[in-house]
């Protein structure tokens, strides 16, 4: 396919089982012979084209953990729904991507970018800056390389700890310590 404009899909979702991820691409319309797809042990790429000159694409460079190339698959229902397992959608028309894991091991994420996160701040735990880092030092860190909604629980068990202090204090008030829990 040589297309001149190259539009990303802005919408997709995906569900796991133990043995594949499966990727719901919803798109009306399309046929078999529309899609263009490529599997690679940790990418994938799905084109879809959407006129003469114009195609969609659904790019994945990093995928969280390897996959199958020859049992992964993509099926087109241009025209009738797929039943999903994803929560307030029943069924979709469009594009479903099979990907067949290597390891029955669930996965994070759709790419690896947790992971690898996961894995660095690990590293520098072990080896690195964080090596002999109090408790303070370790939160602060985790604070500043956290997600929106990481920040957002982090905030939410701060406030919670807070509050358990603050009471455990008007409990004790002579003991001038608090009980922070067990350790």
């Amino acid at each position: 396919m040589g297309f001149v404009d190259m539009e990303k899909f802005d919408s997709y979702a995906w569900d796991q089982t133990t043995k594949a991820v499966t990727i719901y691409v919803p798109y009306q319309g399309a046929t078999a012979d529309d899609v263009e797809h490529a599997f690679s042990e940790r990418a994938f790429e799905l084109r879809v084209r959407v006129s003469p000159t114009t195609c969609r694409e659904l790019k994945i460079v990093n995928l969280c953990k390897p996959i199958n190339v020859d049992k992964s698959k993509v099926l087109v229902k241009p025209d009738r729904a797929f039943a999903t397992r994803l929560p307030g959608h029943r069924t979709f028309a469009g594009i479903q991507l099979k990907l067949v894991k290597q390891e029955n091991h669930e996965w994070s994420a759709l790419d690896d970018e947790i992971d690898r996160k996961a894995q660095a701040r690990a590293k520098r735990v072990e080896h690195g800056d964080l090596k002999d880092a109090s408790t303070q030092e370790l939160l602060a860190d985790m604070y500043a390389n956290a997600t929106d909604e990481e920040r957002a629980s982090l905030r939410s068990a701060a406030a919670t700890g807070a509050k358990k202090r603050e009471e455990n204090a008007k409990k004790n008030p002579s003991s001038g310590e608090v009980d922070d829990g067990p350790r």
